[in-house]
């Protein structure tokens, strides 16, 4: 099965993203909306942060009864912190999008993105549906991934066929997110949607496993949003006989390879970003262990200023690492930037330092640490630290 990071037709679903004028920046796409032809199996994962917002809320009530048939996203404001004015904004803004599409409003997901403790202007979001509704395609799903993005540089979009249950199955997705990343989940929506006939267990099943390897393994700057969300949505319009358990286990892995391909273009397109690093970790005596270790290296602004500037500096990672509160012993343990040996037995590896370095200067490269205590082992995408992260981030707001 290949995954491609390029939009897909999915049978039962039309697509569309428009600008309703809620960002400053004149004739930006800022409204996107997803509709099924009627109310389909639907499962989502949201923020675990104790502040929610009110999209958030609504939402996630409103996926736990297995069936949508629409979701409506606005960037520019993130509807948090903004009492019940907000949540009465996104029901009022729900109700808009069920009036434009004829169907039931709890059938409607609200979902924003944006600065913090504003409120956008429903006048402006109305005529925004309005035009949504008049746009949607079942090739809109580009801009519709357009419409969603907050600093993001580009849309972010994957998709997969295979054949499942007799037929051809399809499964596509968009997400937005380049900072405040950070299991779990990230500062990021994401949105998958398929043509196969699943139940809404099935698809909650296939939808956890596939964010636990995918958003949930990537980090930019460590801080957890109040917003993020992501939803799956089932249309049947396949028509594929019930899946087996093999069925069912190849479905759930190609929703995670859709997932997966998404959460890799979020931490690419990192605020910032001039470097994609995936941190592994092995050997751990647990797998928690490992996971643990792996987040600490991967947050640390010191181990992350010096992936900006091509620097192997070991010290900074080996004491992240340690730092974890996971087993560990300094005399076991080995350590490869790039591939390249540079601490194993307690000591750097000084000659292999410059070779290192020529390694860090690419787009992409592996942090690789084996404890040499067990079996315990994890992954996570990160990005570096760099002079636009905190320049983007200093000014977000004024």
């Amino acid at each position: 099965m290949k995954v491609l990071s390029e939009p897909a037709r999915v049978r039962g679903f039309r697509f569309a993203g428009v600008s309703a004028g809620l960002k400053t920046a004149a004739g930006a796409k800022d409204l996107g909306l997803i509709a099924a032809e009627n109310q389909v199996s639907a499962a989502g994962v949201f923020t675990t942060n104790r502040v929610k917002a009110a999209p958030v809320v609504i939402a996630s009530e409103r996926v736990s009864r297995g069936r949508l048939q629409a979701v409506v996203v606005n960037s520019g404001s993130a509807n948090c912190f903004t009492g019940k004015p907000g949540l009465r904004l996104a029901l009022n803004s729900c109700a808009a999008v069920a009036a434009e599409l004829g169907c039931d409003g709890a059938g409607v997901a609200p979902c924003s993105t944006g600065v913090i403790g504003h409120l956008y202007d429903f006048e402006k979001y109305r005529d925004g549906v309005r035009r949504a509704a008049g746009a949607l395609s079942e090739d809109g799903l580009e801009e519709f991934a357009r419409a969603i993005m907050t600093t993001d540089t580009r849309p972010k979009t994957a998709s997969a066929t295979l054949r499942l249950g007799g037929r051809e199955i399809a499964i596509a997705g968009a997400a937005k997110g380049s900072g405040m990343l950070s299991p779990h989940m990230a500062t990021m929506l994401a949105f998958i949607v398929t043509d196969a006939a699943v139940t809404p267990a099935q698809l909650r099943a296939a939808l956890k496993g596939a964010s636990a390897s995918s958003f949930n393994a990537i980090t930019v700057d460590g801080d957890m949003s109040t917003n993020d969300t992501v939803l799956a949505m089932a249309s049947g319009a396949a028509e594929n006989r019930a899946l087996g358990e093999r069925e069912r286990s190849l479905f759930a892995e190609a929703m995670g390879a859709v997932a997966s391909s998404l959460a890799r273009q979020l931490v690419y397109d990192g605020e910032g970003a001039t470097k994609l690093v995936a941190i592994r970790v092995r050997g751990a005596r647990t797998r928690a262990d490992a996971e643990r270790i792996a987040r600490r290296i991967a947050n640390s602004p010191l181990v992350k200023t010096a992936f900006f500037g091509c620097d192997p500096n070991v010290g900074r990672i080996i004491a992240a690492a340690g730092a974890s509160g996971a087993a560990l012993d300094p005399e076991r343990l080995e350590l490869k930037v790039g591939g390249v040996k540079i601490a194993s037995r307690g000591m750097l590896v000084v000659g292999a330092l410059q070779a290192a370095q020529e390694r860090m200067r690419e787009r992409e490269f592996a942090v690789e640490l084996d404890l040499k205590l067990g079996s315990g082992e994890a992954a996570l995408l990160t990005s570096d630290l760099s002079f636009d992260y905190v320049k983007i981030n200093a000014e977000y707001t004024t």
